[in-house]
């Protein structure tokens, strides 16, 4: 099953072609790399690992949580672990770890009338001169919750970066560049998704 990550630069949109041309992550894709549908978005100025797969169950088992995707032979009755999604964002502030600011961030976001996110989890990363990087986890994806989580705390972005993807890691992956998910980062994939890998094995 191919399938592989981006690490995604600020500055184009996730999608295939944009009616306002403006460049897509696809101008990004190595001409050798099939050209594979993207998970998710990450808006116009966000950058960070970016997931392309032709799964569209695994796909769809990233995303929404409620989904039940396919059953293996035995199923299993244990809850699975929501996908969490770690943002690494640097703002303009100077904050601590032990800052109020970072414990008023993890709280639940109002995206309609009566509903409500998951709370986040914060973490801080480093300070830099007179800006500062945090770690934000969240389980869900609903529309620029990051962006709204430091908007409603008065924190202001200068960048926004994914790291991050269930059990995918970005690591030293460098900014425009692709790279092939490993069969062992598939099997963790499917795993985190379905709690069992439902890929059929090839007949020995």
């Amino acid at each position: 099953m191919p399938a592989f990550i981006m690490n995604k630069p600020p500055g184009c949109i996730t999608a295939r072609v944009d009616f306002e041309d403006r460049p897509t992550v696809y101008d990004h894709v190595p001409k050798h790399f099939e050209p594979l549908p993207h998970v998710g978005r990450l808006d116009f100025n966000t950058e960070g690992l970016l997931l392309f797969t032709d799964d569209g169950k695994l796909a769809q088992a990233l995303l929404n949580k409620d989904y039940a995707g396919p059953t293996s032979m035995e199923e299993t009755s244990a809850e699975l672990a929501p996908i969490e999604k770690v943002y690494h964002v640097k703002v303009k502030a100077k904050l601590g770890p032990d800052d109020p600011v970072l414990i008023a961030l993890q709280e639940p976001l109002e995206y309609e009338p009566g509903k409500f996110t998951a709370p986040a989890r914060t973490e801080w990363v480093a300070e830099r001169s007179s800006c500062t990087w945090i770690s934000i986890t969240i389980t869900e994806g609903r529309h620029r919750q990051v962006r709204k989580l430091c908007e409603r705390s008065g924190l202001q972005i200068r960048k926004l970066r994914r790291v991050r993807l269930g059990p995918l890691e970005l690591g030293e992956l460098k900014l425009r560049w692709c790279r092939h998910l490993s069969d062992e980062e598939l099997t963790e994939l499917y795993v985190a998704a379905f709690g069992h890998d439902p890929r059929p094995w090839p007949e020995a």
